[in-house]
């Protein structure tokens, strides 16, 4: 049986340090258990309180998300592009011409936004060469082919004609396929008699 006047002590040293508040501090006494040890209870005090130190993290992190959709719905209506109605006594937002105009603009925009340039890279033992002629009306395309070909480590050994020891990621073919490319390029594989083999 520990002694009260350590129980008391515990208690004191607890409030003290952990700030623990006084469920806490009975829920770890009745998890303890009667005449339960002092780690015992230290140990129960402790975990409640990283609990609790846990679900207030959580509640900061959820009073940031909170904030942060705030000052956006305040941005877009300052710029004019949303604006608030009600309706049953029920608020909503509803876009404004200006907004409308913004949202057309922006999706004019992902449509014409090109894939990532940079892809995983994973070495190859064998040489690969790429070939391309993109039209002059699609250099877009094209400038958005030689920064991927340079994050591959190819090399440029002549106008539009790259090799390296990279291999060939898939998501880059559906990439080159979703551009409409694939008529563009010819990808060659270096076999090991020294003969080209086409690849794609």
């Amino acid at each position: 049986m520990i002694k009260k006047g350590h129980i008391i002590l515990k208690i004191l040293e607890s409030l003290k340090d952990t700030g623990l508040n006084t469920i806490d501090l009975f829920d770890a006494f009745l998890s303890a258990g009667y005449g339960a040890s002092l780690s015992k209870i230290d140990y129960e005090m402790e975990r409640r309180s990283r609990i609790r130190e846990r679900k207030e993290a959580e509640l900061a992190y959820q009073r940031q998300i909170k904030q942060r959709y705030y000052n956006f719905i305040y941005k877009l209506k300052q710029n004019g592009l949303i604006k608030e109605n009600k309706k049953n006594n029920k608020k909503f937002f509803i876009l404004t011409l200006k907004g409308k105009e913004k949202l057309t603009l922006l999706k004019k925009r992902k449509k014409e936004e090109f894939p990532t340039r940079y892809y995983q890279k994973e070495s190859g033992n064998k040489f690969i060469i790429i070939i391309f002629d993109i039209p002059e009306k699609e250099r877009g395309k094209r400038a958005w082919l030689r920064a991927v070909l340079q994050n591959l480590d190819f090399k440029l050994i002549q106008k539009s004609v790259w090799i390296g020891k990279t291999k060939i990621p898939k998501n880059f073919l559906e990439d080159l396929l979703k551009l409409k490319l694939i008529n563009f390029v010819e990808i060659f594989e270096i076999s090991k008699t020294g003969s080209l083999e086409q690849v794609v």
